[in-house]
């Protein structure tokens, strides 16, 4: 694979390629430009890409700040996927759901192919495996 420098505009494109598909379709195109992980900060949408070269481009929030719970709530984050995944509810209020069930953090790992979601503390997350498209 060619390394391609990351880019906000080159992110932005996978972002719109993606548009009005199932998040996989995001995953295998972040994929395609070199993208091994992201971390997102659920209070303001802050992220941050790592290549597979190890190239960080952080990405400053875009949504309104607010607070996340210090209360985990496994079955809320639970619900709050779902309701995302089957298209009830858009990014912004999917990260305002799981905010308030204690997420701060969220990483996707495009290689092991799971979406590691944290918890106000390291002992509090919960894991769940991204779909190959």
């Amino acid at each position: 694979m060619e390394m391609i420098e990351l880019t906000e505009k080159l992110i932005e494109s996978a972002e719109q390629r993606s548009a009005g598909q199932p998040y996989p379709q995001f995953v295998k195109n972040l994929k395609a430009i070199g993208v091994d992980n992201y971390e997102v900060k659920v209070k303001n949408h802050k992220r941050t890409y790592t290549s597979v070269n190890g190239e960080k481009l952080i990405i400053a929030g875009d949504l309104p700040e607010f607070e996340c719970a210090e209360t985990f709530e496994l079955e809320e984050v639970k619900a709050a996927i779902k309701r995302t995944q089957d298209g009830i509810t858009d990014y912004p209020t999917f990260l305002r759901e799981i905010g308030a069930a204690g997420i701060h953090t969220y990483v996707a790992d495009l290689t092991g192919m799971k979406v590691i979601y944290q918890g106000p503390n390291s002992e509090y997350e919960y894991e769940e495996m991204i779909p190959e498209v």
